[in-house]
């Protein structure tokens, strides 16, 4: 098997070390050693053969230890069927590929990690015995017997049968045989996928070199579609390959191996809570895009098998609804299995300071859909995710949408995923309106701008003053946001307690989205400084009167609903499907029509078009007063008559 070895500089260790290190390591470790391996499709755990294969191991533990394998591709995939191999392996741990040293296709951004100084004629003594089946890892090597150093294989089947009318040899035998070092014991899945990949073989020799060496690498794409009729022609300047991230020991068993959360904020301690986040299963911290990410999870819950997944995986999933346009990933894409989970729990993610998602997307299946396939896991009251600045947290029910498994079995499958962000935000307000609003566009002061928020809202009302919106739960998302100019006085006829207010800002409308059926919402209404509003002024049906109508929205205990007023600032507290919701329906959505009312002393109306409801004898809007506030309030009626028809 040929190894490539094209490096021989690095490390000095010599055989007389590397002899007795294999003379003591039966009596000093009577116990395989356990690693677990990322790579851009998933983890893989392996376990080393340190007592039948000391030397082996020894060899392969220094190249881990020093970090060489990090970031190289896997480089080689040889098919079983092939009459020109007759074995199946997935071969790594020699290439790195740089793009800012040149491209794949032209072979310059590519270099062999170091090697040992080994002698290529007594190197690492071959160690032969156990058998190259299917899941166990072999070393590479070249002519010479001893003659293995960095590179390794999977072996994708069992290598080790004869079948000379097929053109197979064992690798048991086959040039004295192959040392088998470890085995997989979980991730296998990881490999078989890897090895599903095409490679620039079976892509064909349309170059004359295809990937220059490299022509059974397993890989995304490396031609591009031309305007010819779809034929395959052009070579791209950056193949995706399969990134070989890191490997080493997993002390707490969270899928994360140590040395990556050892390297974590705060001296490995990326949760803040004192303890290493590489002792605690509870708690996960590796490197993000820009910065270190961290989950936590509840108490007596156990994350597993946490895997960072590269652009592999993501080119290799399908968005055949384009739910992703437009959306910018942030960080990493990731994934956790939770374990000892009764019925809910939770993943609390802190990301690096810069970023700051509106959105999460995750892939697999879902109740309503078994076939796995990207989705925005949004808030549902059950499930879904939360956000408040640089923080994330996800809510997971067992056997619903989120579980990869769909099953009640106290474990949440890994549904891997990534915090996102939206082009602004989803509260249908433009970003630019909302970034010229108070406090340099973060009119409620959370230090974070409103425009990234769908939960916050700043907008002009109808005389141009800025009014923010803001839900105290963050869960909850604000569209369909509008003020409504109401001009003239009240025809008779009309609540009394109406006469002498100032509905200068026009009247609200805005639907809040994500309530949980039945549920409760607080909304808090900041009003200019200066501005104390006397009453919240409703118009449209409550519980017991479905005509349309004004009502004083008093804050009533009973029920929890109604306008507390402190100040230029109103809380607005919501029941869904009860007073105050213009819908009257418990169906997650609320919908409001009001407005903030001021004494009519205030003045209000100086060249911003507000106006004072007023009942004034001989007024020339006496007659046709209601018939504008019909007019402006007719786009309120038809929104609320079509959710209800659809």
């Amino acid at each position: 098997m040929k190894n490539h070895l094209n490096n021989r500089g690095g490390r000095l260790p010599t055989l007389i070390i590397m002899a007795l290190c294999a003379t003591l390591l039966p009596t000093l470790s009577a116990a395989n050693t356990f690693l677990r391996m990322q790579t851009d499709l998933g983890g893989v755990d392996i376990e080393l053969f340190d007592t039948a294969a000391p030397n082996t191991v020894l060899n392969f533990l220094e190249y881990v230890n020093a970090d060489y394998y990090n970031g190289t591709f896997i480089s080689r995939r040889t098919d079983p069927t092939d009459p020109q191999t007759g074995f199946g392996v997935l071969q790594m741990g020699g290439y790195v590929f740089d793009p800012n040293l040149g491209t794949f296709t032209s072979n310059l951004g590519i270099y062999h990690i170091p090697v040992d100084l080994t002698d290529p004629v007594l190197g690492v003594p071959l160690e032969t015995g156990i058998s190259n089946t299917r899941g166990t890892l072999a070393m590479a090597r070249g002519a010479a017997t001893n003659s293995a150093a960095s590179d390794f294989f999977f072996n994708l089947t069992d290598n080790n049968i004869d079948d000379p009318a097929n053109n197979k040899t064992s690798l048991d035998t086959l040039n004295g045989g192959y040392a088998v070092f470890g085995q997989v014991v979980a991730g296998i899945e990881v490999i078989d996928a890897v090895a599903a990949l095409q490679t620039c073989k079976d892509i064909g020799y349309i170059l004359p070199a295809p990937c220059n060496g490299f022509p059974n690498v397993p890989l995304i794409d490396i031609y591009t579609v031309n305007g010819d009729g779809g034929v395959f022609t052009t070579p791209i300047q950056q193949v995706n390959l399969v990134n070989f991230n890191n490997i080493g020991t997993d002390g707490d068993g969270d899928g994360i191996i140590d040395k990556v959360e050892d390297a974590a904020p705060n001296v490995g301690d990326g949760n803040n809570d004192t303890f290493q986040d590489s002792t605690q299963a509870s708690v996960a911290s590796f490197q993000g895009n820009s910065g270190y990410v961290t989950l936590v999870t509840n108490p007596g819950i156990s994350l597993s098998d946490t895997v960072v997944l590269g652009n592999t995986f993501f080119l290799t999933t399908q968005d055949p609804t384009n739910v992703l346009d437009q959306i910018q990933f942030l960080d990493a894409i990731f994934g956790a299995t939770l374990t000892g989970v009764a019925s809910n729990a939770t993943i609390d993610i802190t990301l690096p300071a810069t970023s700051v998602p509106n959105s999460y997307f995750l892939y697999g299946p879902t109740l309503s859909d078994n076939q796995p396939h990207w989705y925005e896991f949004d808030y549902d009251g059950e499930t879904g995710a939360q956000f408040s600045g640089n923080q994330v947290t996800l809510h997971f029910v067992d056997g619903k949408r989120g579980d990869n498994d769909l099953q009640v079995n106290g474990i949440i499958e890994k549904s891997p995923g990534a915090p996102a962000r939206r082009p602004g935000d989803s509260d249908g307000i433009p970003d630019a309106v909302e970034d010229a609003g108070p406090n340099n566009g973060d009119g409620n002061y959370d230090s974070i701008p409103d425009s990234t928020q769908d939960y916050v809202v700043s907008m002009r009302d109808v005389r141009g003053s800025y009014v923010t919106i803001e839900s105290v739960s963050t869960a909850l998302k604000l569209n369909s946001l509008a003020f409504t100019l109401v001009l003239g006085s009240i025809p008779p006829g009309y609540p009394s307690w109406l006469n002498g207010l100032n509905l200068s800002h026009g009247f609200l409308s805005y639907e809040i989205n994500g309530v949980a059926p039945g549920g409760t919402a607080e909304i808090r209404l900041i009003l200019p400084a200066g501005e104390t509003p006397v009453k919240y002024v409703k118009y449209g049906p409550e519980p017991g009167d479905a005509t349309d109508h004004f009502y004083e929205f008093t804050y009533d205990p009973a029920t929890g609903t109604g306008a507390e007023i402190n100040g230029n600032i109103v809380t607005l507290h919501y029941v869904d499907g009860g007073r105050g919701d213009s819908d009257v329906s418990q169906n997650g959505v609320i919908s409001d029509h009001g407005a903030p009312a001021l004494a009519a002393s205030v003045s209000s109306a100086s060249g911003g078009g507000g106006c004072s409801l007023q009942t004034t004898s001989g007024s020339p809007w006496q007659a046709g007063a209601w018939w504008l506030l019909g007019l402006c309030l007719l786009p309120v009626a038809v929104r609320r008559a079509y959710r209800h028809l659809h």
